[in-house]
């Protein structure tokens, strides 16, 4: 998730994006955008799954490090920015409105700011609920299990 758009939307509130919540305070962290990314992160990983079945990412989208763990290379991290992008850009029904995930990101960071100022008795990060819409069954499942280790 785009890391300024959550600034974005802290700076807009008013907020200091280094005072959280759920991670550390820090005057060198953004600690208050990556509280802010955890109720959204399901985005990025429905981004990554619909990168995964459209075949879009390949070998060469990926580096190795020396300790064998893989890292996105330049090409891999724009692909996965803008499936992101794309997925920021759906509508969900919030309020009675439909709003794009972007907008809606922005308005509970403002929820958020009134309830910290005391005018709103509560703050709600749980809707809307995403619904998935997913077609997988047990033999898709069961061919991912079944992958090897070098196939991997």
């Amino acid at each position: 998730m785009s890391l300024c758009l959550i600034l974005r939307a802290i700076n807009s509130v008013g907020l200091d994006p280094h005072v959280g919540f759920l991670h550390e305070t820090s005057s060198s962290k953004n600690s208050l955008a990556y509280d802010l990314q955890e109720p959204f992160r399901f985005i990025v990983g429905l981004a990554v799954f619909s990168l995964v079945e459209k075949g879009a990412m390949d070998k060469q989208d990926f580096i190795r490090t020396e300790t064998y763990a893989l890292r996105l290379k330049p090409i891999g991290a724009r692909k996965v920015t803008e499936e992101v992008n794309q997925w920021l850009n759906k509508r969900a029904k919030h309020r009675n409105k439909q709003h794009t995930w972007s907008a809606i990101l922005l308005l509970k960071t403002r929820e958020l700011a009134q309830y910290l100022v005391g005018k709103r008795k509560t703050v709600d990060f749980v809707s809307p609920v995403y619904e998935i819409e997913r077609q997988d069954n047990m033999e898709i499942r069961q061919l991912i299990l079944d992958i090897s280790y070098v196939e991997w």
